[in-house]
């Protein structure tokens, strides 16, 4: 028998492909993410409770949108783990999100010195991406 197995649709799997730490690195970002978009979903929902009817209105909607975030980070990381090519996709697009929607509470609220962790975890994030190892992990390459 071959020490090499055969991945499912018949292209063989390499030694080399099956340890890339940088998906490691990927995965933990991207759960990290998901953490905190249910933080931050909680966080919302608990000033929405307290706030005026106007502005309930808007932090739940924006609660709501911090959730499916998570939902989304927590199904790219899943992505990343099984080595599927739509994670590195789904992975970028959400950075982007996350770029916009910090953008957007910046624009909307008052300024916050925690509003660039938003922008730095979208960074770090594409950075990983952006590498050879993770690229040609994920079938970009």
């Amino acid at each position: 028998m071959s020490a090499v197995q055969p991945a499912i649709g018949g292209v063989p799997a390499s030694p080399a492909a099956a340890s890339v730490p940088l998906v490691g690195v990927l995965r933990v970002l991207l759960l990290v993410e998901a953490a905190l978009g249910l933080a931050v979903t909680i966080l919302l929902s608990l000033l929405a409770a307290d706030a005026e009817r106007a502005t309930e209105e808007t932090l739940r909607f924006a609660a709501g949108g911090a959730f499916i975030f998570a939902i989304a980070a927590a199904v790219a990381a899943r992505g990343a783990r099984r080595r599927r090519a739509w994670a590195w996709t789904w992975s970028a697009v959400l950075q982007l999100a996350l770029a916009i929607g910090t953008g957007l509470a910046v624009i909307v609220a008052t300024w916050h010195p925690a509003y660039l962790a938003g922008f730095a975890l979208a960074a770090a994030v594409m950075l990983v991406l952006s590498s050879s190892p993770v690229r040609r992990a994920l079938g970009q390459e």
